[in-house]
């Protein structure tokens, strides 16, 4: 008896140690400080393999795919409004982060990995240079400390002419003035509304918007192309057989925001004003801007 005690005591000695570096690498994580997404960098992805803490705000959670329901993605955003993709595979791993995470709401996450975006070869919503992945080991909780997350995305298209080089139904943010109008059509689906606008270069592209960005915007949808007023679109996507970027369910439309790249679009805005009973530019015919949208 007597030596079955004492194995007892020198296992419960020996196992102290362990129990109590488990605890500390766990508080040791949960004090480590947040990473931004844009302070990795390629580079160190090539290093020691390392898993990272970040803060994030799910902007945005896509549908389980449905064929094998063992894959799911989201769009995360940092306080600075820096934006990721983040992936969670197989069956369980999948089930659990569809329960864990929701939209709109902050989070501290813990032993995430990064890894390098796969091109075109695997669909992907944005096309960032990095991606996020969610594991069995990755620990999520609610993050409850008041931050002022950023009010608009870090990394905004200032040059549409980049736009015809991204993938299929790749998810953008812009920035442009708008300088045309198209009538409304109506369908099964809803309204839409084509819309010609520009960009600092003086590049025109076309955007098809839907719906509520519509009819709850109409005054200033009509404001906006008097005055060529500024916009912020985020999450429209764009379509390669169309030729246009067209506002999805995730989209969100920003009339004069104060943001510190409207100054480059302070010369285009004065030429239209300058020009708006010219034919050349914004004019009551404007032919070259309908012969765009036709």
């Amino acid at each position: 008896m007597t030596c079955v005690t004492i194995y007892v005591t020198r296992c419960k000695v020996l196992m102290e140690p362990i129990v109590l570096n488990r605890e500390r690498a766990a508080t040791a994580q949960r004090k480590r400080m947040p990473m931004l997404f844009d302070d990795y960098r390629d580079e160190d992805f090539y290093g020691l393999p390392r898993k990272y803490s970040i803060v994030a705000r799910v902007e945005v959670k896509f549908p389980i795919e449905p064929r094998f329901r063992d894959r799911q993605h989201f769009i995360l955003s940092d306080i600075n409004g820096a934006k990721i993709e983040a992936i969670t595979y197989m069956y369980e791993t999948v089930k659990h982060f569809d329960n864990l995470l929701h939209e709109k709401h902050d989070y501290k996450m813990h032993n995430v990995k990064f890894s390098l975006h796969p091109g075109e070869f695997n669909f992907r919503h944005l096309n960032g240079p990095m991606e996020l992945c969610l594991d069995q080991q990755t620990i999520v909780e609610p993050y409850t400390v008041p931050i002022q997350m950023a009010p608009f995305p870090k990394q905004i298209l200032l040059n549409l002419a980049d736009i015809a080089e991204l993938p299929n139904r790749t998810l953008v943010d812009i920035m442009a003035i708008v300088v045309h109008l198209d009538t409304i059509h109506r369908t099964m689906w809803g309204p839409f509304r084509k819309i010609v606008i520009m960009d600092a270069r003086g590049y025109l592209h076309i955007i098809k918007v839907w719906g509520d960005l519509l009819n709850k915007n109409a005054l200033r949808w009509a404001l906006a192309k008097e005055d060529y007023g500024i916009i912020i679109g985020t999450m429209f996507r764009r379509f390669r057989r169309q030729e246009c970027l067209e506002s999805s369910d995730h989209t969100a439309i920003h009339f004069n925001p104060f943001h510190h790249n409207t100054h480059h679009f302070g010369h285009v805005i004065n030429c239209g004003i300058h020009c708006s009973n010219s034919k050349s530019f914004g004019g009551a015919e404007q032919p070259s801007v309908c012969g765009y949208i036709s």
